[in-house]
């Protein structure tokens, strides 16, 4: 580890807790799952460290620890591997040295310590900026003829969005979902609050792919990203402004609510961070409706993002699931949708005191 990264790390507040569920969520699409699939799983918390299974070596006993303090040393008491968890997070993902940090402090950072760390500049080694980088439209557009240039593998990822998923021509369309043939991959433009382009999330197509399952293109800086939410925002100042969202964790949770008249905004993940909280709030949407998916992690993105939110003020409610559906059924948005029961949903009110989940 360098020097100029520990002392980034020292300066930082992470929830570890947090961290090793999204690492164990995108761990599951990493091409180091099939060697190691229990890598982050099995955690639990010793009091100065949080433990799970080490990603240097199979097991099935949480012998892998990750210390709660800054730099956030890791330690796996089995094989005596000895590390921080930027390190950590290069070996797991395969990762070049140098590209642990720049995850972290793009993704997983929930509040910094002191001055605010320049991240653009470290994601582009070191130089400094002003304005993060966008993608030109162009990035996109190059994929509409992606039919002609690969029929079959076009047809492909459209029969799973559509026969598979029960999406419509027109929700793809609004949302401008692309393929991309020459990678087998399903686009979903990644927009700011305002609607420029920052990435691309690329999803391959089928089960029989090689390497991640999912491939982001464009700037890494995403954790003021919530996706849809550049539609909200165009109303914001009209007769038609949208005040109440619900809140899923994937684009085709937001599309599967909006095909039943319902507008959606995605986290992208289990974490919601405060620049999303904050963009929310400029976009005039005032009340939430949490909808995580249905498993013991969505459960969890639950709490978190429904304490911060009404720390922010919003008005939140919890969206509940039919009561035929447990914890550990893995529904979410998009299933409801191909069952007819997606509008069809109670949702509670919940504030901070009294919330008993």
């Amino acid at each position: 580890m360098s020097k100029r990264s520990l002392e980034m790390l020292e300066n930082v507040q992470l929830d570890v807790w947090d961290i090793i569920d999204e690492l164990r969520f995108e761990y599951q699409h990493s091409s180091n799952f099939g060697i190691n699939p229990t890598a982050f799983s099995h955690k639990n918390d010793t009091g100065d460290w949080v433990m799970s299974c080490c990603p240097n070596h199979a097991e099935t006993r949480a012998s892998f620890g990750i210390s709660k303090e800054p730099p956030y040393h890791t330690n796996c008491f089995y094989c005596g591997y000895l590390g921080t968890l930027d390190k950590t997070v290069e070996i797991a993902f395969g990762l070049d040295d140098g590209e642990g940090i720049k995850l972290l402090l793009s993704d997983y950072i929930l509040e910094e310590t002191r001055a605010p760390i320049d991240v653009d500049g470290i994601i582009n080694d070191g130089r400094e900026r002003t304005t993060i980088p966008f993608l030109n439209e162009s990035e996109l557009s190059k994929f509409d003829n992606s039919p002609s240039k690969n029929k079959w593998t076009y047809d492909v990822a459209m029969s799973y969005l559509i026969n598979q998923r029960g999406m419509t021509p027109h929700t793809l369309n609004t949302y401008g979902i692309k393929v991309d043939v020459d990678n087998e991959c399903i686009v979903f433009p990644q927009r700011t609050r305002t609607g420029e382009l920052r990435f691309l999330q690329k999803r391959k197509i089928g089960s029989s792919y090689q390497g991640a399952k999912f491939i982001n293109e464009g700037s890494p800086i995403k954790k003021d990203i919530l996706f849809g939410l550049s539609f909200i925002n165009q109303l914001r100042t009209s007769k038609n402004r949208i005040k109440r969202v619900r809140m899923v964790e994937s684009p085709l949770d937001v599309m599967s609510n909006y095909q039943v008249g319902i507008a959606a905004v995605a986290t992208n993940g289990k974490i919601l961070f405060k620049n999303q909280i904050r963009e929310l709030q400029l976009a005039g949407v005032e009340i939430v409706d949490t909808f995580f998916d249905n498993d013991k992690a969505g459960w969890d993105a639950t709490v978190q993002a429904t304490n911060a939110l009404v720390r922010a003020g919003f008005i939140v409610n919890q969206t509940l699931y039919p009561p035929q559906f447990s914890r550990s059924a893995k529904v979410d948005s998009n299933d409801l949708l191909k069952l007819g029961w997606l509008d069809k949903l109670e949702s509670k009110p919940v504030s901070l005191l009294g919330y008993n989940l």
